[in-house]
């Protein structure tokens, strides 16, 4: 499971598109208190490019349509 902080812009959603990816799952991270949470656990947001960030969608085998606000994306 790895945080994903986007520091730029993302067709459809912009720039500061924040998420918790892992193989074939994504979850649009939604609120600061998560973003918190997250981090008292030890899995702060890792800022990437969105180039970056496509790349590790890719790499993950994450559809970049994926993508949106609100996402709850998860192909098992």
């Amino acid at each position: 499971m790895i945080v994903l902080l986007c520091t730029g812009s993302l067709p459809g959603v912009g720039s500061g598109y924040v998420c918790v990816v892992a193989p074939r799952m994504l979850k649009h991270v939604l609120t600061e208190s998560t973003v918190t949470a997250l981090r008292s656990i030890g899995q702060p947001p890792r800022a990437v490019s969105a180039a970056a960030f496509l790349d590790i969608l890719t790499s993950l085998s994450i559809p970049h349509s994926a993508v949106t606000s609100g996402a709850d994306y998860s192909a098992r």
